[in-house]
């Protein structure tokens, strides 16, 4: 089917592990997502978990700001996730404790500074105990993010974006002394590399952070200064986040019934990313 052909074509391209979208627990009463859409992503995590280990890929969770999101509430999900998920042979662990990582978009320096004190009480409440993990916040730059990981008691950092230079953690210049400070304190970094960005078909007021994907020499370059650096890990942003335009899922050209024309690689191959990627 297609959620198995998907993560056929991650384990082909070399990817170690997919970072699934997750906003909330299932009965979480709150908003779901950016749209408001009510979709509920801790539905699919089964079939995800289920399909990534029959084509020997993981899975990591990529905790989104769903309403209400706090500390606290992250403790809980914790708790959910590792008593509904932590089992399963798919989940991504590493380390010699093999702990699952967790990744929490848009908690960050510039986002959660006020609540710094929180996070470290949260996560120091679980050290050492069942619910542990390795969990990374965001780098924005610029808003003193290393000091931030550090006394909010975080692992390391991920930059997130794949558009260079809308924040300064997006700007490969910028990785060599991020990775340093991160080293000073003994946290992780993990660069994200993607392939362009374009997301004008969802905010057409966007267009001034298009970046061209400049028949895949984008995406090369964001990947020798992420290798070249040697970090902790690097993330690819994204596999299929066709809003944004950041996909390397394989495509094919095609217009919608409305006339809205979505991306392809022509003239390269509709696989070039997955190719590139491996």
């Amino acid at each position: 089917d297609t959620l198995q052909g998907q993560f056929r074509e991650l384990a082909l391209a070399g990817v170690d592990s997919a970072m699934l979208s997750w906003w909330g627990r299932k009965d979480w009463k709150g908003k779901r997502d950016d749209a408001d859409s009510g979709a509920n992503t801790d539905e699919l995590v089964p079939a995800c978990l289920d399909a990534a280990k029959r084509a020997g890929v993981y899975i990591s969770f990529h905790i989104e700001p769903y309403g209400g999101r706090s500390p606290q509430t992250f403790i809980e999900d914790l708790r959910y996730i590792h008593a509904e998920y932590g089992p399963h042979p798919a989940v991504w662990r590493e380390g010699p404790r093999q702990l699952p990582i967790f990744w929490l978009y848009d908690i960050s320096a510039q986002h959660s500074k006020q609540d710094v004190k929180s996070w470290r009480a949260a996560l120091d409440s679980v050290r050492g105990t069942a619910l542990d993990g390795v969990f990374m916040c965001l780098w924005i730059g610029d808003q003193g993010d290393a000091d931030f990981v550090r006394d909010a008691g975080f692992d390391g950092a991920y930059t997130y974006f794949g558009a260079v230079g809308f924040t300064p953690g997006s700007n490969p210049q910028n990785w060599p002394s991020i990775k340093a400070s991160l080293d000073n304190y003994g946290k992780f970094f993990v660069p994200a590399v993607g392939p362009g960005y374009d997301d004008t078909l969802i905010r057409p007021w966007n267009a001034h952070n298009v970046r061209d994907r400049r028949g895949g020499r984008y995406y090369d370059a964001m990947w020798e200064a992420a290798v070249n650096l040697q970090p902790h890990g690097v993330s690819i942003t994204s596999y299929n986040e066709w809003g944004e335009g950041t996909q390397i899922e394989p495509a094919v050209p095609y217009t919608s019934p409305q006339g809205r024309r979505y991306q392809d690689y022509n003239p390269e191959s509709p696989e070039v990313y997955l190719e590139k990627t491996a």
